[in-house]
């Protein structure tokens, strides 16, 4: 009787496997299938669409100077949302500058999280709050040259190596000169709320100076961080000012 059980388990667990094998064979083989050639016509002309939006996307030149406005989701005394004002100087960075114009003008940071606070460090947000903006705004820009350094209250972009920077920016709550050395290229200054920024934006993540998980926010939203981090705060609206 052992034996028959046994033997039936060993033959139920060939036929698993061999159903398993079968499944990667014919996966393998839809997979290694040539497209046909309205199909290759297809993938061409959306790889050439997506090419011509990213260098449509690069070529953009902002404006000399403009001010960025951040209404975020802290109540002020007088009932108003209180607010982070960033004059950005584009010759300073002007590739950076660009990109941030462009993604406020595009609504953005609307609904944008503060997902990273590291106290005496940085404060870092700039990833979409929505999926479908995050994935917009992922093409990387390359690097400007560092022009001014990284003190108290500078608006820089993030990046993670050369030419890397997209779409997430931090303010340094302190002189974080050694980021010069970093290529990190500051592209403008906190002129009002900095102090909002230093005291009253929730850290996420107490004791992790990481942040929140910044792949799965971009893949997820604001909804699912609210849902894991209920009080997170956030970029109600931002807007330019010329």
């Amino acid at each position: 009787m052992i034996h028959a059980v046994l033997f039936l388990c060993l033959a139920l667990a060939a036929d698993a496997s061999a159903d398993e094998n079968a499944y990667e064979l014919e996966a393998q083989q839809q997979e290694a299938q040539p497209l046909t050639e309205e199909e290759a016509a297809a993938a061409q002309l959306k790889a050439e669409q997506e090419q011509a939006e990213i260098d449509a996307l690069n070529s953009f030149v902002a404006p000399d100077a403009f001010q960025i406005v951040l209404e975020t989701d802290i109540l002020t005394s007088t009932g108003r949302f209180a607010e982070v004002r960033i004059n950005i100087t584009s010759v300073f960075a002007p590739l950076g500058a660009a990109r941030v114009y462009q993604m406020v003008k595009d609504g953005a940071w609307d609904r944008a999280p503060f997902y990273r606070v590291d106290p005496d460090f940085v404060v870092q947000f700039g990833i979409p709050g929505v999926p479908a903006l995050a994935e917009k705004w992922s093409p990387p820009i390359i690097d400007d040259p560092v022009e001014v350094s990284n003190q108290e209250g500078t608006f820089v972009m993030v990046h993670s190596g050369a030419d890397t920077r997209a779409q997430q920016v931090f303010v340094n709550l302190r002189d974080n000169f050694a980021l010069d050395e970093q290529n990190y290229a500051p592209l403008g200054q906190v002129v009002e709320g900095l102090e909002l920024l230093r005291t009253y934006i929730y850290n996420p993540t107490e004791g992790r100076p990481g942040g929140c998980d910044q792949h799965l926010l971009t893949k997820n939203g604001i909804d699912w961080l609210r849902s894991k981090v209920p009080r997170i705060n956030q970029i109600n609206r931002a807007y330019i000012v010329e």
